[in-house]
């Protein structure tokens, strides 16, 4: 057993370990995504994740405008564009991403 005596601090990381960010992230974006006829596996979803949050935090912003620009690149990368006139798209993406500030 651990002596907790011994230690002043503890620390963990929260997202993973006690927030499910991916199924948390899954299902606000998969509904979307599938309304607007973008068929994607949870995998598929989750690298384009990924690949757009470590591009958009390679410069010094705040999270809310990191998950801002994956929303955007969402837009560019996937078909979406052939819905642009679905606009309120990209603002369902936005909302949904907004709900794990």
């Amino acid at each position: 057993m651990l002596n907790f005596d011994q230690y002043q601090a503890l620390t963990f990381d929260c997202y993973g370990t006690l927030i499910d960010w991916e199924n948390g992230m899954l299902s606000a974006l998969k509904p979307i995504l599938n309304s607007h006829e973008i068929q994607l596996e949870d995998e598929q979803i989750l690298e384009y994740f990924a690949e757009f949050e470590s591009t958009e935090e390679q410069i010094y912003q705040s999270y809310r405008e990191v998950l801002q620009g994956v929303v955007q690149r969402f837009w560019r990368s996937l078909p979406l564009s052939a819905y642009a006139s679905r606009a309120g798209c990209l603002a369902e993406l936005n909302s949904a991403l907004a709900t794990f500030l």
